[in-house]
């Protein structure tokens, strides 16, 4: 039992926020794609890929991170610093889910296998960003971004629509994951890793509001290029008081809580499109 909650903890399933903003994008990326019409097989595959694909995304990372992750007080206590698992059960655990992911692929088309595999490699990439590349965040928002797989599987790779949401996504993204780095920026000091806070400064909190105007703009594009009603528009203009309330927090210290708030902003848009292509 005690091994079966560790290998939970490994993949980070007691803390599902990171697969809510996996999946709300994804499921985003679906509507969008498709209209609105899209099957409930490709919605399933969304849901269990999100799952899997998050999971596995975690324990690579706790995996390359062994060495760093006892010297950091967020995360000293997670399975394989704290010794609750070996590294070759957490290589065991990784593959496993690869061979899952792999065959939950083998029910879509070859696009999104050929796609969701060379995303998949840079995912397992990522991790070892932060030691040599200046800005992790970036390279996560680029990578952890559902929105090109999912065009693949319904079929949209053409849709217009498809390369301004990618960049949407991404911008939020590196936005939301900055708030994330700027809870631990000491220990990043300390321990010589790379971040977009300790790359941007004092000027952290303006960029990422910059990008979440980027994200904004290019979401009023994607409701033009899909002929969206001013419902899209209205909804996307107020989702700028959810950004602000987000740098409220942020102004007060409160970095966790400006990103875990990203999950209802993701959830927020995929409501939006819900009820744009499905209900009117």
């Amino acid at each position: 039992m005690n091994k079966i909650l560790a290998i939970s903890e490994l993949m980070r399933l007691d803390k599902p926020i990171g697969i809510y903003l996996l999946l709300w994008p994804a499921l985003l990326a679906l509507v969008i794609s498709s209209g609105g019409n899209f099957e409930y097989a490709d919605l399933l595959i969304v849901i269990i890929g999100s799952i899997l694909v998050r999971s596995a995304g975690c324990v690579i990372n706790d995996i390359w991170d062994k060495d760093l992750d006892g010297g950091v007080e967020r995360t000293k206590t997670r399975p394989i610093p704290s010794k609750k698992i070996s590294i070759s059960e957490s290589w065991a655990v990784f593959t496993a889910l690869g061979v899952f992911t792999l065959i939950l692929l083998s029910f879509t088309n070859s696009n999104t296998i050929f796609i969701s595999v060379f995303f998949g490699l840079l995912t397992i990439l990522y991790p070892l960003t932060k030691r040599f590349f200046v800005g992790p965040q970036i390279f996560l928002g680029l990578t952890f971004n559902p929105t090109i797989i999912v065009y693949a599987m319904t079929n949209e790779l053409n849709n217009p629509t498809m390369i301004f949401l990618y960049f949407a996504i991404a911008a939020k993204t590196i936005a939301f994951d900055s708030f994330y780095g700027l809870c631990d920026i000491e220990d990043d000091k300390k321990l010589g890793i790379h971040s977009t806070p300790l790359w941007w400064g004092s000027k952290t909190l303006l960029i990422i509001a910059i990008l979440q105007v980027i994200a904004i703009t290019l979401l009023l594009i994607v409701g033009l290029k899909a002929g969206l009603s001013s419902h899209w528009y209205i909804g996307i203009i107020l989702l700028s008081g959810v950004y602000f309330y987000q740098h409220r927090l942020a102004s007060q210290k409160k970095f966790l809580l400006a990103f875990k708030n990203n999950h209802w902003a993701s959830l927020y848009l995929l409501t939006l499109s819900a009820f744009c292509f499905l209900i009117i």
